[in-house]
């Protein structure tokens, strides 16, 4: 660790040197983005960054391991070490953000508020959580592509360190038509249910 504390400081004198260039900084297709990218990769190759707007006080540097749980405590030790800067707020981790957002992947567009997700329990490992997620138009879809929006989505509505943990297991199908009526349940209570369910079993196991 004593060797990666010094690349993250070395890391943060960076960030802090060519602090202008990130107060102007917006879009992943600007070159200096690429070349920030280098710079964090240093540090450890998981990780990436994502930023607020160039108008939000103070701005946001979110540090994500991209949902790799064994990066964690890297990106948290990394924003643990960041200095003072005016202007800018250091963030580990993508927080959770609800899902009161459209997405497009591959081409597709996918709507958060109108999904749903049906909790499935494994007999032989119940602390473990799975779920299917309820698409409208899934059938016309790559299912694939569907799946790998799903997880960013989840991502983003949770939050990456719930997304990564909470959930052990993930499938998508085709939204039935009264889904209510077959256990669904709509996918922005997600969060919700994960602190119930939590909360059921750690009262089982006392």
């Amino acid at each position: 660790m004593e060797t990666a504390s010094g690349q993250i400081c070395e890391f943060w004198r960076w960030f802090s040197d060519h602090q202008p260039e990130f107060n102007y900084l917006s879009k992943p297709d600007e070159p200096f983005w690429d070349v920030a990218v280098e710079q964090l990769k240093k540090v450890d190759k998981r990780l990436w960054f994502e930023l607020s707007g160039v108008s939000n006080v103070p701005r946001e540097f979110v540090v994500t391991a991209e949902g790799k749980t064994d990066a964690f405590p890297m990106v948290e030790e990394l924003i643990r070490l960041a200095p003072p800067i005016e202007r800018w707020a250091f963030v580990a981790l993508k927080p959770a953000m609800g899902f009161a957002f459209t997405t497009r992947y591959e081409g597709a567009l996918f709507e958060p508020l109108d999904m749903w997700f049906l909790p499935l329990e494994s007999a032989s490992k119940p602390q473990d959580f799975g779920m299917r997620v309820g698409i409208k138009g899934l059938e016309s879809m790559d299912e694939q592509v569907a799946l790998n929006a799903i997880l960013v989505i989840l991502d983003t509505g949770l939050g990456e360190r719930s997304a990564a943990i909470d959930i052990q297991y993930i499938q998508v199908a085709e939204l039935p038509p009264a889904p209510e009526s077959l256990g669904y349940i709509e996918l922005p209570e997600l969060a919700d249910y994960i602190a119930w369910r939590k909360r059921r079993q750690s009262t089982s196991s006392r």
